[in-house]
């Protein structure tokens, strides 16, 4: 009974902790800018030169970023934010993820492209940056990867769990009522027909050919050359180099100077990085500490590998 009043009353703590930290993150964001500097100086204002830094981490998927994963839609809203104020000169996105959905490479893919119309855009790659991170570094101006950086993989991979033999090992059946030959293509409770995968096989090979495709278009590469490099091989930073899918070998400090050399700024142009609020803190730290059990991590190492996944629509996504 102790344990139980214990439990009660940390969860009213951190309870009240969430609301105090909301109300004030509430008041504090509607008076203040969205970033703040990243090499010195006051909040950034609309009459300051500079360029801003746009961070993706973890896994892409639509909808709005978490503590641990990039939401497409809120990276679109910070883009098009920035777009449309004339004193940012650049962007410097730095890459931390393994890859996402494909939609949502492709959205974020396609806005940078349209905005290096009219603003330099370096990434910096850091532990990894592989399949959709790669496919959203592939339409900057520049690249930097370090020695150590897992990227390429440039290719597509489709999984379906078939627990028919299990089932039928207990005589255990299910029963489908559906409204179209191929509504449960991807069901786990049969075998897939001739038919059927090579309906998969073509969707695989359509989106494949668009990932290359659009690497050659950012790139400015022939497909052929980026053809050569894709399979799904994974490379290290350094091999990267070599094979010219990045640009340089270095970190943030040597993006911040290409950057500035590419927006024309004698010096080092001022970085702006997007403030993180006290609220946002406590629910980071917070998703540390719950991540789940074994088998919860387990299935997300599976779904974060660096390679462009593409899961059937009752796992609920499609994986680049």
């Amino acid at each position: 009974m102790e344990r139980n009043q214990l439990l009660l009353l940390f969860t009213f703590l951190l309870t009240l902790t969430a609301t105090l930290l909301g109300i004030a993150h509430i008041v504090t964001d509607s008076s203040s800018s969205k970033f703040s500097s990243g090499t010195g100086g006051a909040l950034f204002q609309s009459s300051e030169i500079g360029a801003a830094v746009i961070k993706i981490s973890g896994e892409i998927h639509s909808g709005e970023s978490t503590f641990d994963s990039v939401g497409a839609d809120s990276v679109l809203q910070e883009l098009r934010d920035l777009e449309h104020d004339v004193n940012v000169k650049g962007i410097l996105i730095e890459i931390n993820s393994p890859g996402g959905t494909v939609a949502a490479s492709q959205e974020i893919y396609n806005e940078l492209l349209h905005l290096r119309k009219t603003k330099k855009i370096v990434v910096s790659m850091k532990d990894v940056a592989a399949s959709g991170g790669y496919y959203i570094a592939a339409a900057s101006d520049y690249i930097f990867a370090e020695n150590g950086t897992i990227t390429g993989s440039i290719g597509v991979i489709s999984f379906s769990p078939n627990f028919k033999g299990l089932m039928d090992r207990y005589g255990v059946s299910m029963r489908t009522y559906k409204a179209g030959k191929y509504k449960d293509m991807y069901s786990p409770f049969r075998d897939s027909t001739s038919e059927e995968e090579d309906i998969i096989n073509k969707q695989l090979m359509d989106t494949y050919h668009k990932f290359v495709e659009d690497v050659a278009r950012g790139r400015n590469k022939t497909v052929k050359s980026i053809e050569e490099l894709a399979e799904g091989k994974i490379y290290s930073g350094e091999d990267a180099f070599r094979n010219k899918l990045v640009d340089d070998i270095g970190g943030r400090r040597e993006a911040h100077a290409k950057l500035s050399e590419l927006c024309q700024y004698e010096g080092l142009i001022p970085l702006y990085e997007k403030e993180v609020s006290p609220l946002d803190k406590l629910m980071m730290n917070f998703g540390v500490m719950f991540q789940g059990n074994a088998n919860t991590k387990k299935m997300s190492l599976i779904l974060s590998s660096p390679v462009l996944v593409m899961l059937p629509t009752w796992l609920g996504k499609i994986n680049l």
